[in-house]
């Protein structure tokens, strides 16, 4: 087993056969509706710490002050004021491309 790509493999089946084996065995059980609305946020949750842990930290330590924390803070008010993925990524974007070509 030292093929790295028998490594891949065999991790790559694992991680299917334990993402197959809980929906099957969720997939029988009924879940309340507290549950449901608390796994919805999952998915928000995981993305807002991925951000703001690559805005915050470099290397485990503070980031310096860049054009990517004012375009972070617009492309949070648009998503929040518009409720839509392709204008956010278009007022991120065109903050730090604007940006960029100012500094």
């Amino acid at each position: 087993m030292s093929s790295p790509l028998a490594q891949i493999a065999l991790a790559g089946a694992g991680t299917y056969l334990i993402r197959v084996s809980m929906i099957s065995a969720l997939g029988r059980v009924a879940l309340g509706p507290t549950v449901q609305r608390a796994l919805q946020l999952v998915a928000p949750a995981v993305l807002a710490a991925l951000v703001v842990q690559t805005l915050l930290l470099e290397n485990g330590e503070l980031r310096s002050w860049s054009i990517w924390h004012p375009a972070a803070a617009v492309a949070a008010v648009v998503a929040w004021r518009t409720k839509s993925n392709v204008w956010t990524l278009i007022a991120g974007f065109g903050c730090v491309w604007t940006l960029a070509a100012i500094f």
